[in-house]
């Protein structure tokens, strides 16, 4: 008879229990750091853009009633009224034949006319004044006419106008009307002390 063989089986225990626990925890662990970190962002995110709301507002000055009313008055145009010599004058001492300083004298009151559709923002008509203005101040500043060159004081004072005109002329369109106004009136100023000056000599040379 033919013993049956046995085979002793090595039971292998495998302690899974301790395992899977760690791996449970870790796993826990992990989901609530996931959750943490985005919450985390979600409030940082929150906590910079309220910041930067409160930035923005903070340098943001609101206009008081009073800037508004400014804003909103109506610019009052005040400059000096160029001076218009006598025609009995101008014949006598034949300034009629001082054709550059007969333009200058014209495009001078046409300018002061232009004043008033510069307020109301018509740039155009005033400008192509002003470049008309500025040709003819060039010009004079070679003039032939004997009194002009006869007299330092005259060439001096038409030299100044021209400087006026062209830098007006130039830097019109950059400055704001407050500004706009105050350089155009220095143009009527030094026309006038150009026209006195020339009134003075004149009369002097007579009375002489």
């Amino acid at each position: 008879m033919i013993e049956p063989k046995t085979t002793n089986i090595e039971r292998i225990t495998i302690n899974t229990t301790n395992d899977l626990l760690i791996f449970k925890i870790l796993n826990d662990k992990s989901i609530k750091y996931r959750r943490f970190s985005s919450i985390m962002r979600t409030f940082l995110n929150k906590k910079y853009l309220l910041i930067i709301i409160l930035f923005i507002s903070c340098n943001q000055t609101p206009e008081t009633k009073n800037e508004k009313e400014i804003k909103n008055e109506p610019i009052e145009a005040i400059f000096e009224v160029p001076i218009k010599l006598d025609e009995d004058f101008i014949s006598k001492n034949k300034l009629d034949d001082w054709f550059e300083f007969k333009n200058i004298e014209a495009y001078i009151f046409v300018l002061a006319n232009s004043i008033s559709g510069y307020l109301e923002n018509d740039y155009e008509y005033l400008t192509d004044t002003l470049n008309s203005l500025g040709n003819y101040s060039s010009r004079i500043l070679n003039s032939k006419f004997q009194l002009y060159n006869e007299r330092p004081e005259i060439k001096g004072r038409l030299k100044l106008l021209n400087i006026q005109i062209q830098n007006t002329k130039i830097n019109l369109n950059e400055w704001s009307k407050e500004k706009g106004l105050e350089e155009l009136n220095k143009i009527f100023v030094f026309y006038n002390y150009t026209i006195k000056t020339i009134q003075t000599i004149i009369d002097d040379s007579t009375i002489n």
